[in-house]
């Protein structure tokens, strides 16, 4: 059976790193943006109307640039009409997350103020589906480091529905109560606009949690968007490592 290593180390021919901190990177969700402004316009928007409701932290493993493999995988993982396909994709993605927590988890936690995380859950899928979510299955149970945390605290709102990728306070609920104000980590497959994690992260503070954290697959980027080719060439400069993340600063790739 391949190993860890195995399925998670062909990703490092192709993934293009997430940009550390600095002008032109925004601080919450990492994208390009103008070097006069520390945030981008959504996640100005989202703190200006929700602050210390949201996540407190944002890690994207890596770029999930349009029309490339990992984009392409965060698809089909979910939606191909081939399960084999699914499954393929959802040990190797699972693969990923092993591997990227493995050293970095430590960062996240750190960066979230907290010594670690208690809870590990998901992002609820917002589409009708058939059989368990494959996000849930490797959180729940195929990565080693979030099994034995993972609680599936969220469940879809009223406001589940509501169309757009805007932050919604009743998009997600946590019909419980969580017990203890505990530090969450919170995993999701996909960020655009960060709609739907940073509405999962209000339900979560709601419910008592002390801290959340997102730690995501994969950071939806188009290149054609505003400073994103620049952005980009320089992401794709610096390579793909399995030994850094985007919160570290920016000598720790030198």
């Amino acid at each position: 059976m391949a190993s860890v290593f195995d399925l998670s180390e062909p990703y490092r021919n192709h993934l293009v790193p997430v940009l550390p901190p600095g002008r032109g990177v925004c601080a919450v969700c990492w994208r390009a943006v103008d070097p006069g402004y520390r945030l981008c316009y959504l996640c100005r928007i989202a703190h200006d109307g929700y602050g210390r409701r949201l996540a407190e932290v944002v890690a994207p493993i890596a770029l999930a640039v349009k029309r490339q493999q990992l984009a392409h995988e965060l698809w089909h993982y979910k939606y191909d009409a081939d399960e084999r396909v699914r499954r393929r994709l959802e040990l190797r993605l699972a693969a990923v997350l092993w591997r990227f927590l493995g050293p970095h988890e430590a960062h996240v936690a750190a960066a979230a103020a907290v010594p670690r995380f208690d809870i590990v859950t998901t992002v609820p899928g917002t589409r009708p589906r058939h059989d368990q979510h494959p996000l849930v299955r490797i959180v729940g149970s195929l990565v080693g480091q979030t099994r034995d945390r993972y609680q599936p605290l969220l469940a879809l709102g009223p406001d589940a529905s509501v169309e757009g990728r805007a932050v919604h306070v009743n998009r997600f609920r946590a019909p419980q109560a969580i017990r203890g104000h505990p530090a969450v980590l919170l995993i999701d497959d996909t960020w655009t606009t960060g709609g739907r994690a940073q509405s999962a992260a209000i339900a979560l503070h709601d419910a008592g949690a002390a801290r959340v954290a997102v730690i995501v697959l994969g950071r939806h980027f188009d290149r054609d968007f505003g400073d994103g080719e620049t952005y980009y060439r320089q992401a794709k400069a610096r390579e793909f490592s399995w030994d850094t993340c985007c919160l570290e600063t920016d000598s720790a790739w030198n």
